[in-house]
């Protein structure tokens, strides 16, 4: 009979700090977050695979609450490094909007996230548009 062992011994086990350190998420997510292009949905997409590839999902969504995780080594190195992520990969207008001390992984997430998912940002960048775009010309200011 043929051993079908898998190569991890503990299939519940995190990932490895340095793996997740070592990866290249400028390869890995090749578009750079800004709020006046539309960049979030494969943005989003590209981090959602990379976190469900390298079994990340408990550091963004929740699942997992980060609190109690403060004094497991491996989950802070790991919340760090996918906090500078999102950092790296996010206009600098954006990160001066979410960044905050003492932020986990997940707070960041959420806060990205949300300028997009809310429409706030997206109401405000069309509104300002169409009030620069306004133009009394002939109008009476009534009318305009």
């Amino acid at each position: 009979m043929l051993s079908t062992a898998s190569t991890y011994s503990n299939p519940f086990a995190g990932p490895d700090p340095a793996d997740i350190r070592d990866i290249n998420i400028h390869e890995r997510v090749p578009v750079v977050l800004d709020a006046t292009d539309a960049t979030y949905f494969a943005w989003k997409m590209y981090f959602s695979l990379l976190f469900r590839e390298n079994n990340l999902v408990d550091h963004v969504y929740g699942t997992v609450n980060s609190r109690a995780m403060v004094g497991d080594s491996e989950w802070t190195t790991i919340d760090a490094t996918l906090i500078r992520w999102f950092f790296t990969t996010i206009s600098k207008d954006l990160f001066h909007t979410v960044v905050s001390d003492g932020d986990d992984a997940r707070a960041v997430w959420v806060k990205l996230n949300g300028l997009f998912t809310d429409n706030k940002l997206q109401r405000r960048v069309f509104l300002q548009q169409e009030f620069f775009d306004c133009h009394q010309d002939d109008q009476f200011i009534d009318n305009y």
